[in-house]
Protein backbone atom coordinates (compact mmCIF):
# COMPACT_ATOMS: atom_id res chain seq x y z
CA UNK A 1 0.00 0.00 0.00
CA UNK A 2 1.29 3.31 -0.96
CA UNK A 3 0.25 6.56 1.18
CA UNK A 4 -0.37 10.01 -0.65
CA UNK A 5 1.52 12.18 1.99
CA UNK A 6 0.30 15.83 2.25
CA UNK A 7 1.39 19.27 4.19
CA UNK A 8 -1.22 18.32 6.17
CA UNK A 9 -1.21 14.95 7.50
CA UNK A 10 2.89 14.59 7.18
CA UNK A 11 3.12 14.91 11.10
CA UNK A 12 0.53 11.76 11.90
CA UNK A 13 1.50 9.81 8.48
CA UNK A 14 5.61 9.89 8.58
CA UNK A 15 6.92 11.95 11.80
CA UNK A 16 4.15 10.25 14.59
CA UNK A 17 4.87 7.03 12.53
CA UNK A 18 5.37 3.28 14.57
CA UNK A 19 7.85 2.31 11.28
CA UNK A 20 10.33 3.92 9.13
CA UNK A 21 9.05 5.76 6.32
CA UNK A 22 9.96 6.09 2.84
CA UNK A 23 8.99 8.59 0.90
CA UNK A 24 9.13 9.72 -3.10
CA UNK A 25 8.79 13.36 -3.92
CA UNK A 26 7.49 13.54 -7.28
CA UNK A 27 6.19 16.24 -9.74
CA UNK A 28 3.21 15.93 -12.58
CA UNK A 29 5.61 16.79 -15.33
CA UNK A 30 8.27 14.05 -14.19
CA UNK A 31 7.86 10.27 -16.11
CA UNK A 32 10.88 9.04 -14.01
CA UNK A 33 8.66 9.64 -10.80
CA UNK A 34 5.43 7.91 -12.29
CA UNK A 35 7.78 4.89 -13.33
CA UNK A 36 8.91 4.78 -9.92
CA UNK A 37 5.72 4.22 -8.44
CA UNK A 38 5.07 0.50 -9.60
CA UNK A 39 8.91 -0.37 -7.82
CA UNK A 40 7.14 1.42 -4.58
CA UNK A 41 4.38 -0.81 -4.79
CA UNK A 42 6.03 -3.67 -5.18
CA UNK A 43 8.39 -3.02 -2.08
CA UNK A 44 5.37 -2.00 -0.07
CA UNK A 45 4.20 -5.66 -0.64
CA UNK A 46 7.57 -6.80 0.33
CA UNK A 47 8.26 -4.77 2.71
CA UNK A 48 5.13 -3.27 4.31
CA UNK A 49 5.40 -4.91 7.72
CA UNK A 50 9.43 -3.11 7.77
CA UNK A 51 8.44 0.07 6.37
CA UNK A 52 5.87 2.46 5.01
CA UNK A 53 6.13 3.73 1.47
CA UNK A 54 4.59 7.33 0.61
CA UNK A 55 4.56 9.74 -2.06
CA UNK A 56 4.60 13.39 -1.78
CA UNK A 57 3.33 15.54 -5.41
CA UNK A 58 5.38 18.33 -4.85
CA UNK A 59 3.27 20.49 -7.50
CA UNK A 60 0.64 20.41 -4.70
CA UNK A 61 2.75 20.15 -1.28
CA UNK A 62 4.84 23.20 -1.15
CA UNK A 63 5.72 23.29 2.31
CA UNK A 64 7.08 19.49 2.41
CA UNK A 65 9.55 20.10 -0.81
CA UNK A 66 10.79 23.20 1.08
CA UNK A 67 11.26 21.34 3.75
CA UNK A 68 12.85 18.31 2.67
CA UNK A 69 14.80 21.13 -0.03
CA UNK A 70 13.65 18.79 -3.11
CA UNK A 71 15.85 19.82 -6.35
CA UNK A 72 15.63 16.39 -8.26
CA UNK A 73 13.21 13.88 -9.59
CA UNK A 74 12.00 11.82 -8.34
CA UNK A 75 13.91 12.36 -4.80
CA UNK A 76 13.79 9.19 -2.59
CA UNK A 77 14.17 9.93 1.71
CA UNK A 78 14.08 7.65 4.56
CA UNK A 79 12.49 8.77 7.44
CA UNK A 80 13.10 7.31 10.76
CA UNK A 81 13.55 8.15 14.41
CA UNK A 82 12.89 12.02 13.81
CA UNK A 83 15.67 12.11 10.93
CA UNK A 84 15.42 11.94 7.41
CA UNK A 85 17.91 10.23 4.85
CA UNK A 86 18.25 10.81 1.13
CA UNK A 87 18.67 7.72 -0.32
CA UNK A 88 18.35 8.36 -4.21
CA UNK A 89 17.67 11.21 -6.78
CA UNK A 90 17.10 9.38 -9.61
CA UNK A 91 15.43 6.16 -10.77
CA UNK A 92 16.54 3.06 -9.50
CA UNK A 93 15.54 -0.73 -9.79
CA UNK A 94 13.50 -2.40 -6.69
CA UNK A 95 16.94 -4.30 -5.67
CA UNK A 96 18.52 -1.25 -5.48
CA UNK A 97 16.52 0.88 -3.41
CA UNK A 98 15.48 -2.44 -1.51
CA UNK A 99 19.57 -2.76 -0.67
CA UNK A 100 19.82 0.85 0.13
CA UNK A 101 16.90 0.90 3.05
CA UNK A 102 18.06 -2.17 4.21
CA UNK A 103 21.49 -0.72 4.51
CA UNK A 104 20.43 2.26 6.27
CA UNK A 105 17.66 0.29 8.90
CA UNK A 106 20.19 -1.48 9.56
CA UNK A 107 22.71 1.03 10.75
CA UNK A 108 24.95 1.91 7.82
CA UNK A 109 26.84 4.77 7.78
CA UNK A 110 24.82 7.84 5.80
CA UNK A 111 26.63 10.54 6.52
CA UNK A 112 23.73 12.98 5.40
CA UNK A 113 21.32 12.26 7.95
CA UNK A 114 19.81 15.39 9.31
CA UNK A 115 17.18 16.08 11.88
CA UNK A 116 13.48 16.60 10.28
Amino acid sequence: MLYEITDQNFEEEVVQSQVPCVIEFTAGWCTMCDEMVPTFEELSEKLGDEVKFCIVNTDEQKQLRIKFAVAAYPYIVLVKDHMKTPLFDELVTAKRLEERIRFVLDGGEAPTTRPL
